[in-house]
């Protein structure tokens, strides 16, 4: 019986309602004759007496109560569904293959080559049912590009095949080869979801519609700012809000990535959108292909 069925019994024929637990009495509801209602906790011997008013609002209380219990129960977020799933481990890996997300926050500039570096994050699945965070920082930053050479599954990230891969090789070895390798084990998400939509989708709009979670700073700009208040005061406390942020954006990736491997569909201005699990691959990494046969067409023809 729902929570408005309950009072309306109650309110309308003045029965005496108890509520037990096992054998014993926790509640009694009963009807005055002045139309006044009473709630009685049995095991405290508290009464409770309500006019039509008081009646109004005990109603809406616990009927709001139980809705919200009910939406906790029942009515998981998409983003509690994803954790649930990946705690479950049913995405440790991607066909067979291990899996690690990353983001980077740089110096604003058009062409990652003039990029500088300034801190990262990386999630790997740990055996632990749990996403594990490793901060990149610009001592470390060689490791984790020898780490991501060295890598036997794929990479993840977004639009990191044309910004985040490269930026990272500018920062450290500068050889177009490294480039190359990361890139060819790489899954874009961006790439990915422009080749479904034919639209340049960003993460933040991405990662609301489809996750319900946003980003923490509202530009690219506030994060840089971030980080020369830092530089020029040294007070960490700006660093940690902009290692927030770049580890929110991980998350949100990582999010994005779950979503679609868990549901294989998306809706854009009233299509869905199917695939599999091949059709994600391949199209998550179309434009290495794309740029390897065009670079062999060019080769034919000399």
């Amino acid at each position: 019986m729902s929570a408005t069925d309950f009072f309306k019994r109650i309110f309308r024929d003045g029965t005496d309602i108890y509520y037990c637990n096992r054998w014993d009495v926790v509640l009694s509801c009963s009807k005055t004759p002045e139309n006044n209602f009473i709630i009685r906790d049995e095991k405290e011997k508290i009464e409770i007496i309500l006019d039509d008013e008081g009646k109004r609002e005990m109603h809406s209380i616990i009927k709001n109560y139980i809705i919200k219990k009910e939406r906790q129960i029942w009515q998981k977020t998409i983003e509690q569904i994803l954790m649930d799933a990946f705690s479950e481990w049913i995405y440790n890996n991607i066909d067979g293959r291990p899996y690690m997300v990353y983001d980077i926050e740089t110096t604003i500039a058009d062409d990652p080559k003039n990029a500088e570096f300034l801190l990262g994050y990386a999630m790997y699945p740990i055996e632990d049912n749990k996403m594990h965070y490793e901060y990149i920082s610009q001592e470390n930053l060689p490791d984790f590009v020898q780490k991501m050479l060295d890598f036997n599954g794929y990479i993840i990230g977004y639009n990191n095949i044309r910004f985040d891969n490269p930026v990272c090789i500018h920062n450290t070895t500068k050889k177009q080869e490294d480039i190359d390798t990361i890139n060819e084990k790489t899954i874009d998400l961006f790439v990915f979801l422009y080749s479904l939509t034919r639209k340049r989708l960003g993460l933040n709009k991405v990662a609301n519609a489809l996750v319900g979670i946003q980003k923490t700073l509202e530009s690219w700009a506030e994060g840089e700012t971030l980080w020369k208040k830092y530089q020029e005061t040294g007070d960490k406390k700006f660093l940690e809000e902009f290692k927030k942020y770049c580890k929110n954006d991980v998350r949100m990736t990582a999010l994005v990535l779950l979503y679609l491997l868990h549901y294989k569909k998306i809706f854009i201005e009233g299509e869905e959108i199917t695939f599999d699990t091949d059709e994600f691959l391949a199209k998550s990494n179309k434009e290495v292909k794309e740029e390897k046969e065009e670079n062999n067409n060019q080769q034919g023809l000399f």
